[in-house]
């Protein structure tokens, strides 16, 4: 049996709700075999792969693009050292809010070694924190020229839905981070283990 890895998802004001929750659900939905799928949705699971958290700056509760709120498990100063680090992105003005932040860069950039995985414009916070500098790396397909123009140092990949650089990965717009998620859970339990967890959220 694995060990379970603790996941962190990035919050901040205006992010994208699927960037989030989509990784969000694949990981809190994977088990370590099939028999525990009903206990999971009958509340008697106690061991899975992953704990997945969610963090943000202050710990403070954050404002989702459109309007949903949430209230971050952490902030920077009480969070846990997550073995996995899932960073969302977002509109224009959420991409300014964190690009413009040293605080919240900084903290991207002390995951460069774990494993660190970004959804849609998330990319450009990598990036921001030169975790992407000779890499291939993709992001919203609207967003393609721009992170092209402003990081010359990043191999931009077109018409993929993530690109794994091993410890880095990046994946395409919104929905496209379910899939970035379910292949991360593949790499660390199995092609199986993915397919099952397809299998519960219904993605086929």
């Amino acid at each position: 049996m694995s060990k379970n890895e603790h996941v962190g998802i990035l919050l901040f004001d205006y992010v994208d709700a699927l960037d989030f929750a989509g990784p969000y659900e694949v990981f809190n939905l994977t088990t370590y075999n099939s028999e525990d799928v009903k206990r999971m949705f009958t509340n008697n699971l106690t061991e899975k792969p992953f704990t997945v958290s969610t963090v943000s700056q202050d710990g403070r509760q954050i404002t989702v693009h459109n309007g949903l709120k949430v209230t971050p498990d952490y902030s920077f100063s009480n969070a846990p050292a997550f073995d996995m680090v899932i960073v969302p992105g977002g509109p224009l003005k959420a991409i300014q809010l964190v690009q413009n932040n040293e605080e919240i860069i900084r903290w991207i950039k002390n995951y460069e070694q774990k494993t660190i995985a970004s959804v849609c414009t998330g990319a450009f916070f990598l990036a921001q924190a030169g975790i992407l500098n000779g890499k291939k790396a993709t992001t919203n397909r609207a967003a393609l020229n721009l992170l092209e123009k402003h990081f010359p140092d990043v191999e931009v990949v077109r018409g993929v839905k993530y690109v794994d650089e091993g410890n880095v990965i990046t994946s395409a717009g919104i929905s496209a981070g379910i899939q970035m998620a379910l292949h991360v859970v593949g790499k660390r339990l199995g092609t199986e283990t993915a397919r099952r967890t397809a299998y519960t959220i219904e993605l086929d």
